[in-house]
């Protein structure tokens, strides 16, 4: 149930009615285009990708975004998904040959959020259903009305993966078979690990330091998911934890096979080993 006030709620779904048909802004950039294929001219593809905004513009002024927030978009598989720092939205979406975008089905989550996010989500709301036009060019998306116009870029471009030696990445979860389980921790008990180019590992499990030979490669493990690549872990050298907390056994549990795979999405950074067991990091940045 949505925690927000009975207004805010009774506005976000007078928004998703609306049917509003704005004009479109001029623009000369890539166009996107047809109802059944959303490539543009050049056959880049928006299915598959994430945008974010980088400048938003209302009635030729900026708009900021509440501090800590910005605005995605992602399409996949004929669906657009949208998030304004508060609730997920979206539907199914359709290009026509006059650049509109139009998102069908429109729905959202209810997640209660404070006003000034709320009325975040009530403006991207408004945009996407008010068939906004849409151009491409290269990485650079724009959604214009007569109104409003947001930038976005792409995430590759935005926010690159991390390249996983020589980053410190920071524990923020683990993974135990098909559950995620995340354990609050002081901050100065936080796990860590780091790759080094001499194919070593280095760490910290929340109790003492350890470090084993590493050797990160391309390929699959055959484990339960596929990743962007494989680690060979060699046998693990520490002073040994007195009183090991489930947090630092959690960690353990990575490592009780030689070999995980690993996948990188920007800052974070995911390591699963064949028994389904794993830990999720963030860049220590």
């Amino acid at each position: 149930m949505r925690v927000g006030t009975p207004t805010q709620s009774r506005t976000l779904v007078a928004l998703l009615a609306l049917s509003l048909v704005f004009g479109a802004c001029g623009d000369d950039t890539t166009v996107v285009g047809g109802p059944a294929g959303p490539d543009d001219s050049s056959g880049v593809s928006l299915d598959g990708r994430q945008f974010w905004s980088v400048s938003v513009l209302e009635n030729g002024v900026e708009r900021p975004l509440v501090e800590g927030t910005r605005i995605s978009l992602r399409f996949n598989d004929g669906n657009i998904g949208a998030s304004a720092g508060c609730n997920s939205m979206g539907g199914s979406y359709q290009i026509d040959d006059n650049r509109r975008l139009t998102v069908s089905e429109m729905a959202t989550t209810e997640i209660g959020c404070d006003p000034e996010r709320h009325a975040q989500d009530e403006f991207v709301a408004a945009v996407l259903i008010a068939q906004p036009r849409l151009t491409l060019s290269g990485d650079l998306l724009i959604l214009a009305t007569d109104t409003v116009r947001i930038e976005f870029l792409d995430t590759e471009v935005a926010d690159p993966d991390r390249p996983i030696l020589g980053t410190r990445w920071v524990v923020t979860g683990f993974i135990q078979g098909e559950v995620h389980v995340s354990m609050n921790v002081d901050p100065a008990q936080e796990g860590w690990i780091e790759f080094s180019e001499d194919s070593q590992l280095t760490g910290f499990d929340g109790c003492v330091e350890f470090s084993a030979p590493a050797e990160v490669s391309d390929g699959s493990t055959g484990g339960p998911v596929e990743g962007d690549g494989e680690i060979q872990f060699g046998a693990i050298t520490s002073d040994g934890c007195e009183e090991p907390s489930r947090y630092s056994e959690a960690f353990a549990a990575l490592f009780e096979t030689d070999d995980a795979v690993f996948s990188i999405d920007g800052p974070r950074l995911t390591l699963l080993n064949s028994d389904g067991n794993g830990t999720t990091f963030r860049t220590g940045e």
